[in-house]
């Protein structure tokens, strides 16, 4: 599985389920193969495809086919990974890490999420796969990027309240732009 991760850019159907297999089956394993892949394009499909059945499916069955709803979802489920990696990047900067780049921090957040977001679609599982999303990412900070295992875990927690605090002071300004606006 390791040389099929670097050498091959396509992204088929059997190619992304045994991205999804091999990343919760041997997460360790599968992102010692990422630290090897150049460039974020392979990440990016497999991270595209996950988010799109992820939308599909959510508002199929609990949405009513709301495209606004989807639209929204579909943003969420690719930008998050994404701002999750900008985070993670910078404390890796400020760590000492500075020589890591941002594609290879963004390849773990996105072959994590695309393998969680197959499964937490389904209603109870959203909840529990955050936690499993938070181990993948530690694992493969700690395998891509070569820091120990307490720095990779603090480094996602301290992600996760950043993210929280980046949201909840953004808040009030969403707020305030949508009266302006209406």
């Amino acid at each position: 599985m390791k040389a099929s991760c670097v050498a091959e850019t396509k992204m088929g159907i059997r190619e992304y389920f045994d991205v999804i297999f091999a990343v919760i089956r041997s997460p360790v394993r599968y992102f010692e193969g990422v630290a090897e892949e150049s460039g974020s394009r392979r990440a990016l499909v497999f991270l595209m495809i996950s988010a799109v059945f992820y939308c599909s499916v959510s508002m199929a069955y609990f949405f009513e086919n709301s495209l606004t709803m989807g639209v929204v979802m579909m943003m969420n489920a690719v930008l998050m990974p994404a701002l999750g990696a900008v985070f993670s990047f910078i404390l890796l900067g400020m760590s000492g890490r500075g020589k890591i780049s941002y594609g290879r921090v963004f390849n773990v957040y996105a072959y994590a999420s695309g393998a969680v977001m197959v499964i937490s679609w389904i209603p109870g599982l959203a909840i529990v796969m955050e936690p499993v999303r938070a181990v993948l990412v530690g694992v493969g900070l700690y395998k891509v990027t070569g820091i120990s295992k307490l720095k990779a875990a603090l480094i996602v927690v301290t992600t996760a309240v950043l993210l929280l605090m980046f949201f909840w002071a953004a808040a009030p300004l969403v707020f305030e732009m949508r009266t302006l606006f209406s």
